[in-house]
């Protein structure tokens, strides 16, 4: 199975290529996203396995954000190695196009303004309390009803 670093990996070459850029901040809602509608679409599939917690700013993948943290509110600098999308099944390449082709345009504050705004963080997050798990079954719950 593909990892959440791996779609990030994919997702940056991807910016590289078309000129687009991504913070930190937008990458987690990327991958939240892209997590939450793959449940929906592959009746209960992960895309990956890491938790996704619902954090001050929304929904973020821990692993992937210190990865990422020292690019601050700037634009992560990634150099792309060619095997981009090795780690991914056809079915799996065909949904991430479609997705970062829907996902990409919006910006990272309109991300965290979406995600703040939905049952899945909403129901999760709350103030002053770390390591709260966004799961998948709440996820798919919340977006198949907005199918």
């Amino acid at each position: 199975m593909a990892t959440a670093m791996n779609v990030a990996e994919l997702f940056l070459s991807w910016a590289n290529r078309d000129g687009d850029l991504i913070t930190n901040l937008k990458m987690q809602k990327l991958l939240y996203y892209a997590q939450a509608w793959y449940v929906v679409n592959l009746k209960n599939k992960s895309l990956f396995n890491e938790v996704i917690e619902a954090w001050e700013l929304g929904p973020v993948i821990p692993i992937v954000y210190h990865y990422f943290k020292k690019y601050g509110y700037n634009s992560i600098s990634y150099i792309d190695n060619g095997n981009e999308e090795k780690p991914f099944t056809p079915a799996q390449l065909d949904y991430l196009k479609q997705f970062y082709g829907k996902f990409i345009g919006f910006s990272a504050h309109a991300l965290v303004n979406m995600s703040h705004n939905e049952g899945p963080w909403k129901n999760t997050f709350k103030e002053g309390e770390t390591n709260k798990v966004i799961p998948n079954s709440l996820m798919k719950s919340y977006y198949s009803t907005l199918i």
